[in-house]
């Protein structure tokens, strides 16, 4: 049997099988929103739209300013700074101050710090929500006042151990009985209600040695005098938590004391006029971090306490957007065009 083997021509090949097309799989689908077809709006910017608007915020911004500023202006405020004079005398120190005129309605006493960062990172994070809502045995992210010796510190952290405690006492020259002063209405609903708890158990009007049994096996911080059920409310104390809410700015003030006018008498209606002595209990030490701290006597108004910023801040952009307009309505009189001009110009292409 012969096979015969037939050669092709060399200028003779093979066509190569048609590929098949594999689908894509990444293709997006085919709505408005995958092939970024949906409608859309372009202002014209004119000088009929931006030059009302222009003096609109001119107009807004300035009489709220001038209101803003009034109402600071306002506000009666009394400011004493301490630091350098109880330097010498001690843990208890007094100062004469002077109400010059009636304050009128409620009546606010803050501390004050000067050159106090209590924003730094590290200062701000050292804390644990989870054991100020009574886990007293949460430690994690206090560092470098987790523990001591092993034994959790309560309230951990760096913003619970430097926690401000001066107190003080204000008497009205010749009196005996000191300015009535309460709590109440000192702090935020948000943080008494929901941000800081005692362990189950605790009762503030047991005796010390009962009051202390949820808290036991516990360390008080460092820099405090005595354990955390050792002070009036535990964990849910006024003066605790008004501290742990952190400043973020290096001059700050903090809400101490209201008036009690609830007691009546000659503080039924605010402050009187007068000289008075505040007595210090000055326990906080400030010439470390170069600081100073003071006491503050304020009333307040419809927009909050003595601080001139926020009005003048708006007259400043109110003025400048009125200077702005007038600038640019100058030169859209001399260089403007009108909408009919730019209508020929564009016939005329």
């Amino acid at each position: 049997c012969v096979v015969e083997y037939t050669r092709m021509p060399p200028d003779v090949q093979h066509e190569p099988a048609a590929e098949v097309e594999q689908p894509k799989k990444n293709r997006p689908k085919a709505t408005p929103l995958r092939q970024q077809k949906l409608a859309a709006w372009q202002p014209i910017l004119t000088a009929s739209t931006v030059l009302p608007t222009v003096f609109c915020v001119g107009i807004v911004f300035i009489p709220i300013g001038i209101a803003l500023v009034l109402a600071s202006q306002g506000v009666e405020e009394t400011f004493l700074k301490y630091a350098k004079h109880c330097e010498s005398a001690g843990v208890n120190c007094k100062l004469t101050l002077t109400i010059p005129k009636d304050y009128t309605g409620d009546v606010y006493f803050y501390y004050y710090l000067e050159n106090y960062y209590q924003n730094h990172r590290r200062y701000v994070k050292s804390r644990n929500d989870q054991q100020y809502l009574g886990n007293i045995n949460e430690t994690s992210d206090c560092a470098p006042f987790e523990k001591i010796n092993g034994v959790p510190i309560v309230p951990c952290g760096a913003v619970a151990n430097s926690l401000f405690n001066d107190t003080y006492v204000l008497r009205r020259n010749g009196d005996v009985d000191p300015v009535p002063m309460t709590t109440e209405g000192v702090l935020w609903d948000v943080d008494k209600d929901r941000k800081f708890k005692n362990p189950p158990g605790y009762n503030p009007n047991d005796p010390p040695e009962t009051r202390c049994a949820p808290f036991a096996n516990t360390v008080k911080p460092p820099n405090w005098k005595n354990r955390v059920c050792e002070i009036p409310n535990g964990l849910e104390n006024v003066d605790f938590i008004v501290w742990m809410r952190t400043a973020a700015l290096p001059n700050f003030r903090k809400l101490w004391r209201k008036l009690d006018r609830m007691k009546g008498g000659a503080y039924a209606n605010g402050l009187p006029a007068g000289d008075y002595i505040l007595e210090i209990t000055n326990n906080y030490p400030v010439t470390t971090f170069s600081g100073d701290k003071g006491f503050v006597i304020s009333t307040t108004s419809w927009a909050g306490g003595k601080n001139n910023f926020l009005g003048i801040a708006y007259l400043v952009v109110g003025g400048v957007a009125i200077a702005l307009g007038v600038i640019f309505v100058a030169i859209h009189v001399r260089f403007g065009h009108s909408m009919a001009e730019l209508g020929n110009v564009s016939n005329q292409r």
